[in-house]
């Protein structure tokens, strides 16, 4: 399907939001993604596909990609970069699990960076349907930028239920703090999204505090690196 940017955002000094617009209406669950496509002259050796959450909820019609700039992007990205209101990419394979599907239930988010994403089509998509936000967000970032704080803020201030502890490098998410952060870390369901090496790394964690594997979701976002 083809997808026309509308407008282009920035949520953080390295971070961009590109708003799509669908040729076709489409119809997703907060937290899924898409597959793009976008051919460019010269692509480097990741090719011309990757795989990013949609980072909007259903409600606000328009397909949002969200993504971080490294000084060294690739091939890819840059195109991606240079995309004017009007550009195309193509976008296939809507698919993934990561979604909430009982709002009864009470969850840790744990956000590593552009892991983010999901996770604000989520909140976004409870707080629409009027549904509890029975949430406390792990979010951390490797300096106070976070993308998306307004959002998440305001959120907050419509749902006292909904708890964030911003979590800013060198201070971690890891064994030592979570216990602080979540004391009753085995009751609810865990999902974690971020770059691969911090969701790995997470899982195990989460694992060896005793949380079940049935109560932990992840979401990995590849090419990213981790502190």
């Amino acid at each position: 399907m083809k997808f026309t940017l509308s407008a282009t955002k920035q949520e953080a000094n390295d971070t961009f939001s590109f708003i799509f617009a669908p040729k076709e209406p489409l119809q997703w669950k907060a937290g899924q993604l898409l597959r793009y496509v976008l051919n460019h002259p010269n692509p480097d050796d990741r090719g011309v596909e990757r795989f990013f959450s949609i980072a909007s909820a259903p409600h606000e019609k328009h397909v949002m990609l969200t993504t971080r700039f490294a000084p060294k992007s690739s091939s890819f990205k840059k195109a991606l970069k240079n995309f004017r209101p009007g550009d195309a990419i193509e976008a296939h394979d809507l698919e993934g699990d990561f979604v909430v599907d009982d709002s009864k239930k009470t969850f840790v988010f744990i956000a590593g960076g552009i892991g983010i994403t999901p996770f604000r089509a989520i909140l976004l998509d409870l707080d629409y349907n009027k549904k509890p936000l029975k949430v406390q967000l792990l979010y951390a970032n490797r300096d106070n930028d976070f993308p998306y704080r307004k959002d998440l803020d305001a959120l907050r201030e419509r749902h006292p239920e909904f708890r964030i502890d911003y979590v800013v490098s060198p201070n971690r998410i890891d064994e030592k703090s979570i216990p602080q952060l979540v004391p009753d870390i085995k009751k609810p369901m865990l999902y974690v999204s971020g770059p691969e090496p911090m969701v790995e790394s997470m899982d195990e964690t989460l694992k060896k505090l005793g949380v079940p594997e049935e109560r932990i979701k992840n979401d990995f976002f590849p090419g990213y690196e981790w502190p």
